[in-house]
């Protein structure tokens, strides 16, 4: 790894346009596929790390009458993966500490304000970026650990980061995470994916590839999903209209396309997660389509791992954010301050 390059003067100037700046909505029927209309999805600074891959955007939010090199780790926030996902997704935590602790909130490559387009999507390219996103926070001087905190898919990337550079990683947070579905994972074998080759040819195909991701990112299919992800039809519809949008931004169908294929995904994850160094904390509803987790008995026996169950769908922090916020802080309040050595 090598330390984040400065931004180029168009990503500078960009990025000191939306400093500090809300987040805006606009009228997702209004913008097109292919504009490249996409406002802000945090009320924060938006950054750039573009060294060692594709372009990654983070939003930097400081808190109040601190300052950096402060006791207290920042949180890096890591979204799911989904046909138009982006740091929208981890709103009400970047809410709840907004001024309280560093918060820093990755786009994943083909997200967001992220690099999007043709690219390499696979769990490395995942895993890279929030090495990245971990060691650009290091060069803002907060030091070597964060505490991360990541959604469904990206528990997977995350896992792979900590297990390749645990003492980057204080401690692990993981909400409703992937790959704990079975009681008998499969053997993981490193670079290996759950990809279906045939079925990614047939998805990006150009003769329909542009016209099936426009049906998936349709109101009415964004809807049905976050149906599902809530168990719920009362889904928050500021992240609706915000995906809408998202979905709208030229080469946004690239990402999604490879993770429906399987590319994304990681055969035997379970194992990676057994062998995490850090205190881990695991947040899941009891609703929806993303409930299952019967492999994670075997794993919270271990005394680093705390389980917290909530009466919600897959985001309770959308739900529930006061008392989601309040079960995760009794969680760091008993992860030691110390760093991992190296």
């Amino acid at each position: 790894m090598h330390p984040a390059a400065p931004a180029s003067q168009p990503e500078a100037a960009l990025a000191a346009s939306v400093q500090a700046s809300s987040p805006v909505m606009i009228n997702p029927r209004a913008a097109p596929f292919g504009t490249g209309a996409l406002p802000l999805a945090l009320a924060a600074e938006l950054q750039f790390v573009s060294s060692s891959g594709p372009r990654l955007a983070l939003y930097v939010s400081m808190p109040r009458d601190r300052r950096i090199g402060d006791e207290e780790p920042p949180l890096l926030l890591v979204h799911s993966v989904n046909a138009a996902a982006s740091s929208a997704e981890v709103r009400p935590i970047v809410e709840h500490y907004a001024g309280k602790r560093p918060v820093i909130a990755l786009d994943l490559p083909g997200f967001g304000q992220s690099e999007r387009g043709v690219l390499d999507y696979s769990p490395v390219m995942m895993k890279d970026a929030i090495l990245r996103a971990a060691q650009h926070v290091q060069g803002l001087g907060f030091g070597s650990a964060v505490d991360v905190m990541s959604v469904s898919l990206a528990c997977e990337f995350t896992a792979l980061a900590a297990l390749e550079r645990p003492h980057w990683f204080r401690s692990i947070a993981l909400v409703s995470p992937t790959g704990l579905q079975s009681t008998r994972p499969p053997q993981y074998v490193a670079t290996k994916t759950k990809e279906k080759r045939w079925l990614r040819r047939l998805l990006e195909a150009p003769l329909w590839s542009q016209a099936l991701y426009r049906a998936l990112t349709s109101r009415a299919s964004v809807g049905y999903f976050l149906r599902r992800t809530w168990g719920s039809i009362a889904i928050d519809k500021q992240l609706l209209e915000y995906d809408l949008v998202s979905a709208r931004q030229p080469g946004a169908r690239y990402a999604p396309l490879a993770f429906l294929s399987g590319a994304l995904f990681t055969p035997g994850i379970a194992k990676i997660y057994s062998r995490l160094q850090q205190p881990v904390w695991v947040a899941h509803g009891e609703r929806g389509e993303f409930s299952r987790f019967d492999g994670l008995p075997r794993l919270r026996a271990a005394d680093k791992w705390v389980v917290d169950v909530f009466g919600t769908g897959a985001l309770p922090y959308f739900e529930v954010p006061t008392l989601f916020a309040s079960r995760y802080d009794a969680f760091l309040s008993r992860v030691p301050a110390t760093l991992l050595s190296p």
